[in-house]
């Protein structure tokens, strides 16, 4: 009998896949817009940050790690109490994805708002939305301790 790859290790791969995808799409958009502002002769200027645009996106960047922080709080409080490992592997994958979007949104807000604003320097907040996507990687201790399921 041929030996088949446990599903949940696939399952796992493809949110680390996902995982991923989401970081390189922002890292392309930001990188291409960036090379845009460049071609136009825009200087990076920290004393622009103080400009609406950039005080906007400040705020929205963290707002939007505020709120995937308290929505993966509140989602992994109500992990649901059963055997069904399907029922936990939805939860966890769609806790993951809730608190990816939020990040996910924050960052791209904070890229177009700095392009608008034709100031480089914008770009450093949404590095910050970078580092705390990164850091919202899916972890295989992670759900083996609170899910109970072994990837």
């Amino acid at each position: 009998m041929e030996n088949l790859p446990n599903s949940k290790t696939n399952d796992f791969q493809q949110l680390q896949i996902m995982h991923g995808a989401l970081m390189v799409g922002a890292i392309l958009v930001s990188i291409m817009l960036g090379f845009m502002m460049s071609g136009d002769g825009a200087v990076a200027d920290f004393k622009g940050l103080t400009s609406r645009m950039l005080q906007i996106a400040a705020i929205v960047m963290v707002v939007e790690i505020a709120l995937s922080f308290l929505l993966w709080q509140n989602r992994q409080s109500s992990i649901p109490i059963t055997n069904d490992q399907a029922e936990k592997w939805m939860h966890y994958r769609s806790s993951c994805i809730l608190r990816w979007a939020c990040l996910e949104g924050g960052i791209l807000i904070c890229v177009v708002l700095s392009f608008l604003e034709q100031n480089p320097a914008g770009l450093s907040i949404a590095a910050v939305g970078l580092v705390f996507l990164f850091l919202a990687r899916p972890s295989k201790e992670f759900v083996e301790e609170h899910y109970g399921i072994k990837v």
